[in-house]
């Protein structure tokens, strides 16, 4: 559980063009059941998860604040 954001967060970052689209802020994964966000906060990593049903602009709504935390 540990390394899973480590990973996913690195994975993700490695697959944009050399900086061109800038500093990774939040991995979005979508689940069988929940969507999970996992961004950095200071020196250890977040997860927050909504139910399916829930819109995913559930997660735009609360980025700014969630980002503040790093």
């Amino acid at each position: 559980m540990e390394m899973g954001p480590v990973i996913m967060t690195g994975v993700a970052q490695r697959l944009t063009p050399e900086g061109k689209a800038g500093r990774l802020e939040c991995v979005i994964a979508c689940f069988e059941k929940d969507y999970v966000l996992i961004t950095e906060a200071g020196d250890a990593y977040l997860a927050l998860s909504v139910e399916r049903t829930e819109p995913l602009t559930v997660f735009q709504d609360i980025l700014p604040q969630v980002l503040k935390l790093g």
